[in-house]
């Protein structure tokens, strides 16, 4: 090898070496906004939420050091370990959540996540019932806790704050930000994520900067790392155990998102932004907030702000807005996903999905969004303040995590081959930490947390009357089906005229003639020259590989069966699963294929066991779940909809 071809090579590692670090420093700076945007604004509320009563006189140096080694272990612990180190290696084909986390659960012999024990089953959807929970409460809470810092401005009256005047006034501008940011929702989020990055890295800087200038002013506040502090206020009393695990579970709340969001950055960067920005930034505050508590008792009414000096309050209330207007976008861009996933696994009925982007891995779902803004609306004219919605708050992000502990143990029993010993030592260690958060919490139900089990069980009592519905039209349908052959042959017997082109017959069965050719059959009394029978199925994995989307098999007198395949995160894209069909060699045109659906008319006067008040929700849900055109992204003109009604 001549001495310029040797040089070129060495000089290309290093140049591939800077490449690949930017590309991960980049990634890292995005998972900042999209990642840690809700676990980055609770410095906002959660350190004052760890005093029992919120008042001056609970303030000792004790609380204060007892409530920041909490803080602190639990930061570690739960989000440095347990998440980083152990629940993001459990990736669906590089994608997380709790939607892919069930889909690894089964084993070849049960093959679906509907085949899955009950009790696993019900996990997983009760916890993907409290990331709804979550993602309708932190828009309200970190808005309102953000726009909170305004107090500080209004005026004195007999030395009071004009209390009702200020909390009226920041609810009307909280429900002013709410609803410009779900307006915005139908344009995607692509254009605000791009600032989503640099916006966090200037907030954990500020963090982190407030944090510092406090601590040097009362440096003896670092001893409270020291996790001997702990027991100061965690078994001191029970009403001090509560407050401060409830507001420990505050400090990590978004937390989750590290493994919702694994699929969009991947493991390292998240951890190269945690360990290197966002949890450095969290801590410096927080001691901030207790050195500042030291020297100050009667700062404990806002304990972020009494950091920021009066020249900085406006620019600050802007900035913790922003974050917090970041924080909501993240978890309402999650809700979105969650339900296009939801969908497509077949929990929910089929919702009009809108993708924002050309590579698809943003979507907006019109119908979550609407509902999702009147609900947080109304969650924030009902609490009206950041502390009374904290009680709401905690309960949902502790179940969610205690549920992602035990579905990730099973998993690693089941599939990962793990012993007896390293199963029961991790769940031991994590789960009973998990309980710990989610029994404290529960002492909040009275005065908030209900709200959460509200919603937690709506969602799951709509997830299973849906499923449950399902279940009882498909064996219905199996019942009735028609084997190919009897079809075939009855046609042979009893010809009918054949017209030109092809008709595209849709139906989720894997096997059998579907009602809608049947109802066409029966009806008009005509075929086309050739019939596609498409089974369009989704899979408990995130993307089906190309070579693997489409199936055809040739039958005879013009009949084709074809199984179209696509993840839980694709799209149920028709024609283009029909132009692959056609290089595996079905030979067909756009312009003169016809796709044939069933709009399926449900009624409840059917001998089903589902209960009365069950039968008329489904058939609500089966109203919405049309077969669109629009799910299937079939032309309009293009598209023949057969109304075939069923009785459950």
């Amino acid at each position: 090898m001549s001495n310029s071809a040797t040089n070129n090579l060495l000089e290309s590692e290093p140049t591939k070496l800077k490449s690949k670090n930017r590309i991960l420093a980049g990634l890292s700076i995005g998972a900042l906004g999209i990642v840690f945007g809700d676990i980055g604004t609770s410095p906002l509320y959660a350190f004052r939420e760890g005093f029992i009563g919120h008042g001056p006189e609970n303030v000792t140096t004790d609380s204060v050091f007892g409530l920041i080694s909490v803080f602190f272990w639990t930061l570690v612990v739960i989000i440095g370990v347990k998440y980083t180190f152990f629940i993001l290696r459990a990736d669906n084909r590089g994608e997380g959540g709790i939607f892919a986390l069930l889909s690894l659960l089964p084993t070849s012999k049960e093959g679906s996540v509907f085949k899955l024990p009950t009790f696993l089953f019900v996990m997983g959807i009760a916890g993907a019932a409290l990331l709804y929970a979550d993602g309708l409460i932190t828009p309200a809470i970190s808005v309102l806790s953000a726009l909170e810092g305004l107090k500080v401005l209004m005026p004195k009256t007999n030395g009071h704050s004009t209390a009702m005047f200020a909390e009226g006034f920041i609810v009307l501008i909280a429900l002013g930000v709410l609803l410009a940011l779900f307006v915005i929702q139908r344009k995607g989020t692509s254009f605000i994520g791009r600032l989503f990055g640099p916006v966090m890295v200037v907030w954990f800087a500020v963090l982190g900067l407030l944090g510092i200038v406090s601590t040097c002013q009362t440096p003896e506040v670092l001893h409270a790392l020291n996790p001997m502090h702990i027991p100061s206020v965690v078994g001191a009393s029970l009403a001090s155990t509560v407050t401060v695990l409830g507001a420990a579970m505050l400090c990590i709340s978004g937390g989750e998102a590290l493994y919702a969001d694994l699929g969009h950055f991947g493991r390292k960067p998240i951890m190269w932004a945690w360990y290197g920005i966002a949890m450095p930034g969290l801590v410096l505050n927080y001691l901030g907030q207790g050195a500042l508590l030291l020297r100050d008792h009667e700062a404990l009414a806002n304990p972020f702000y009494g950091l920021v000096p009066t020249w900085g309050l406006v620019p600050m209330v802007i900035l913790s807005t922003a974050a917090a207007i970041i924080a909501s976008q993240a978890i309402i861009t999650g809700m979105f996903s969650l339900t296009h996933s939801a969908i497509l696994m077949g929990f929910l009925p089929r919702l009009r999905v809108v993708h924002t982007s050309d590579h698809g891995s943003q979507v907006y779902v019109p119908t979550i969004n609407s509902i999702a803004l009147v609900l947080v609306a109304l969650i924030v004219i009902t609490f009206r303040s950041s502390d009374k919605l904290s009680h709401a708050y905690g309960l949902s992000v502790a179940g969610g995590m205690a549920i992602v502990t035990v579905l990730y143990a099973i998993l690693m029993r089941r599939q990962r081959r793990w012993g007896i010993i390293r199963f029961t030592v991790f769940l031991g260690i994590f789960l009973t930490l998990d309980l710990l958060f989610v029994g404290t919490n529960a002492f909040k139900i009275p005065s908030g947390g209900w709200l959460t089990l509200v919603i937690a069980a709506s969602i799951v009592f709509l997830m299973l009357t849906w499923v449950r519905g399902r279940k009882y039209m498909t064996d219905r349908y199996s019942r009735q089906t028609l084997g190919y052959d009897h079809l075939l042959n009855s046609l042979q017997t009893h010809p009918v005229p054949r017209v030109a082109g092809t008709a595209v017959f849709l139906t989720p069965q894997s096997t059998g003639v579907p009602p809608t050719l049947l109802h066409h059959l029966k009806h008009n009394k005509v075929l086309h020259e050739q019939v596609v029978i498409m089974s369009v199925q989704s899979t408990s994995v995130p993307v089906v590989d190309p070579e693997d989307q489409v199936t055809i098999e040739e039958l005879r007198d013009g009949f084709w069966t074809l199984t179209a395949r696509h993840g839980f995160l694709q799209s149920a894209d028709v024609p283009r699963m029909l132009r692959i069909a056609c290089d595996l060699g079905l030979e067909t045109t756009e312009g003169t294929t016809t796709f044939y659906l069933g709009r399926t008319i449900v009624t409840p006067r059917g001998r089903s066991p589902m209960p009365g008040f069950q039968k008329r929700l489904f058939c609500a849900l089966a109203q919405i779940s049309s077969n669109n055109p629009l799910y299937f992204s079939i032309p309009p003109g293009r598209m023949v909809e057969l109304g075939i009604q069923v009785d459950i």
